[in-house]
C-alpha cells in the first residue's frame, strides 16, 4: 500500500527498525508534479547489483528520504508499506 512520504513516517519506519529504502523514479504527468518518487522501505543492506525490479536505486533512510519528506518541487513522493506497517502507522495517534 502506498502513502504519502512525512517525516512523522519516516520516524515511523526507523523506529520499526527500517534502515534504507529502495527507490524507483518515474515520470508523471499531473498538474503540480512532473516526477514520481516511489520508496520501499528494508532493513537490510541492499546490493545495487541485484535490487528487486522496478527499483533502480536505494539510500539511507536518514539521509535522503529526510530530505525528501521535506518536499522537492514539482515531485510527488511515495513510500510503499506492507499491509500490515501501514495498518500500524494509520492507526498511532
Amino acid at each position: 500500500m502506498k502513502t504519502e512520504l512525512t517525516k512523522r513516517l519516516l520516524g515511523f519506519l526507523i523506529k520499526r527498525g527500517y534502515k534504507y529504502c529502495l527507490s524507483q523514479i518515474t515520470c508523471i504527468d499531473k498538474q503540480d508534479a512532473y516526477t514520481g518518487i516511489t520508496l520501499k522501505p528494508v532493513k537490510k543492506h541492499p546490493n545495487l547489483g541485484k535490487l528487486p525490479q522496478p527499483f533502480q536505486n536505494y539510500y539511507n533512510i536518514i539521509q535522503e528520504p529526510l530530505q525528501m519528506a521535506s518536499g522537492i518541487s514539482g515531485t510527488q513522493i511515495w513510500v510503499e508499506l506492507s499491509g500490515k506497517d501501514f495498518e500500524k502507522f494509520h492507526n498511532v495517534n
